[in-house]
């Protein structure tokens, strides 16, 4: 299970470096965002749950709302 965590968290820190990247943004700040995003998800699932595969599905949900999140905030400031 522990690999499945490290792989989740690397794609989670590559897709929000990529898209930081592909709006113009600082894409280690994203990145940055995306992984603490992920850490917290699983650290309270795994706290409130305890099931390791749950957790990791749950920081993905965290971490996919936290993107959309995002990319709704930086059109409302270019949009204006």
């Amino acid at each position: 299970m522990l690999i499945l965590i490290k792989l989740a968290a690397i794609a989670t820190v590559v897709i929000f470096f990529q898209t930081g990247k592909k709006h113009g943004e600082n894409g280690y700040k994203w990145a940055l965002i995306g992984f603490i995003g992920f850490a917290l998800g699983f650290a309270i699932s795994m706290t409130v749950i305890g099931e390791t595969l749950i957790s990791v599905a749950v920081a993905c949900i965290v971490v996919y709302l936290t993107r959309s999140r995002l990319l709704k905030i930086l059109a409302n400031t270019r949009s204006t």
